[in-house]
C-alpha cells in the first residue's frame, strides 16, 4: 500500500511530504484553453516530483470543466468527450497510472466546519436539514477558469436518475476502449454527500449498489472506483471493511481515500481518524487480505489550531496513524 498526500509545486510542501517516509503524491492538473491536459504539463510536474524523491500515479480529479456538457448532456459534449480522449491518451503517455474522476452534477457537498471536536478541532460537518435551507452554499466545488464559472451548474430543472445513469455510460462508453489502449485505469469517485438528489438533481454513486452498477455498465480492467472510505462510510447501510473486501475481490479499487468520518447521512462529521465509527484495523485487515498494493491518499481532515494552508500538522497526524497500522500488520501479521 503506498501512502500518498495531495501535493502542487510547492518545494517546501514537497520536502515535508518526504520527510514524513512517503514515496508517492496524488496531484490534479489543470486544463489547457483547448480542454486537454497536455502532455509537456505532465510530463514537466512528474520531473518536479521526481527531483524531491516523489513518485506520481494518480491524478485526482479530471477537472470537472473538461467534461461538465458531458455530465448534463448538454450539446457539444462529443467534444468535450474526444479532448478527454486526448487527454487520458497523453495521461498514459507520461506514465501515470491512474486517473480518478467523479459524476457529481453539483460537486462535493459540505454545510459548515464546527468547532466542536477535542481540543476546539473544526470539523467539516454536512447537515441535510442545513443544506435544505442553504443549498447553493453547500456547493464545495466551484471549478477553475475566468467568471463567470460554468461549473457547477445551478441547474433550472430536474435531473433525474436516468438521466444521469445515461449519461455516465455513454461517457464511459467512449472513453473506456481510449483508456485500456493507454493503459490508464480509470477510477470513479463516489457523490459526497451520499444524497439521493440535490436541487433536483440526482445523484447516482450513493450506495453499494450504485458502485456495483458503474463497473458492470462498462466491464474492462480499466472501469474501477476510487474508494473513498469517508464517502462510503457515510452511505446508509455499507461496511467499510466489507465493501472492500467485496470490490477489491474483483479487482476494482484502483485508488483509495483514507477518512474516518463520524455519523452517516443526513449528518456526518470529518472527524480524526481514531474517533470516527469505521473500524480501522478491519479496514486495514481487508486491504490487505486483497492485497492491495494501489495508492491510498490521507483524505481532508480536521482543522488544528496554528495549522498552515496545507493543513500538514492535521495531515502529519493521519500519516503516522496510517503508518503504524499497516507496521504493526506486518510485524504481527493479519490473523482473521
Amino acid at each position: 500500500m503506498k501512502i500518498a498526500l495531495t501535493a502542487g509545486e510547492d518545494i517546501q510542501h514537497l520536502q515535508f511530504i518526504h520527510q514524513l517516509g512517503l514515496s508517492y503524491v496524488v496531484s490534479g492538473i489543470s486544463i489547457s484553453e483547448k480542454g486537454i491536459i497536455e502532455l509537456e504539463n505532465l510530463e514537466r510536474r512528474r520531473s518536479h516530483f521526481e527531483k524531491y524523491g516523489l513518485k506520481w500515479d494518480v491524478i485526482e480529479n479530471l477537472p470537472p470543466l473538461s467534461y461538465n456538457k458531458a455530465m448534463f448532456g448538454l450539446e457539444g459534449r462529443d467534444e468535450q468527450i474526444d479532448n478527454v480522449c486526448q487527454s487520458i491518451e497523453n495521461i498514459g503517455a507520461a506514465g501515470i497510472e491512474v486517473l480518478q474522476y467523479q459524476w457529481m452534477l453539483l460537486g462535493g457537498l459540505r454545510t459548515e466546519y464546527s468547532p466542536t471536536g477535542r481540543g476546539g478541532a473544526r470539523y467539516p460537518r454536512f447537515d441535510m436539514k442545513i443544506a435544505e435551507h442553504m443549498p447553493a452554499a453547500c456547493l464545495d466545488w466551484l471549478g477553475e477558469g475566468p467568471a463567470p464559472h460554468p461549473y457547477p451548474h445551478v441547474p433550472d430543472r430536474d435531473i433525474s436518475s436516468a438521466q444521469v445513469w445515461d449519461n455516465l455510460i455513454y461517457f464511459l462508453k467512449r472513453i473506456v476502449p481510449v483508456a485500456e489502449s493507454a493503459g490508464v485505469r480509470l477510477a470513479v469517485h463516489p457523490d459526497d454527500a451520499p444524497v439521493p438528489s440535490f436541487m433536483g438533481v440526482a445523484r447516482i454513486l450513493i450506495d453499494w449498489n450504485g458502485l456495483q452498477k458503474v463497473i458492470d455498465s462498462v466491464p474492462s480492467k480499466h472501469n474501477g472506483l476510487g474508494f473513498c472510505m469517508g464517502t462510503i462510510g457515510t452511505m446508509e447501510d455499507v461496511n467499510v471493511p466489507e465493501a472492500i473486501q467485496h470490490f477489491g475481490s474483483q479487482n476494482k479499487i484502483f485508488f483509495a481515500h483514507f477518512r474516518n468520518p463520524r455519523g452517516r447521512v443526513p449528518v456526518f462529521d470529518e472527524v480524526f481518524p481514531d474517533e470516527g465509527d469505521i473500524d480501522m484495523v478491519e479496514a486495514i485487515r481487508a486491504f490487505k487480505s486483497i492485497n492491495y498494493d494501489g495508492v491510498i491518499r490521507i483524505d481532508h481532515c480536521p482543522g488544528v489550531i496554528g495549522d498552515n494552508s496545507h493543513a500538514d500538522r492535521s495531515f502529519a497526524f493521519q500519516v503516522g496513524y496510517l503508518k503504524g497500522l499497516l507496521q504493526t500488520f506486518e510485524e504481527l501479521g493479519s490473523p482473521a
